[in-house]
């Protein structure tokens, strides 16, 4: 998988209960976002910030 490299800094986890990726800003934790793959989730996070 290739990845854009930014400098956003950012965690990614996978709930596997419901499937979906979840990406929290590591300067703003109270912002994250959902998506079915990892780019989804962090493309919702940036439309957040």
């Amino acid at each position: 998988m290739k990845f854009k490299t930014t400098n956003s800094w950012f965690t990614i986890v996978l709930d596997t209960q419901r499937q979906l990726f979840v990406a929290t800003d590591k300067l703003h934790p109270e912002l994250s976002a959902e998506g079915v793959t990892i780019e989804d989730a962090v493309a919702n996070l940036k439309t957040q910030a």
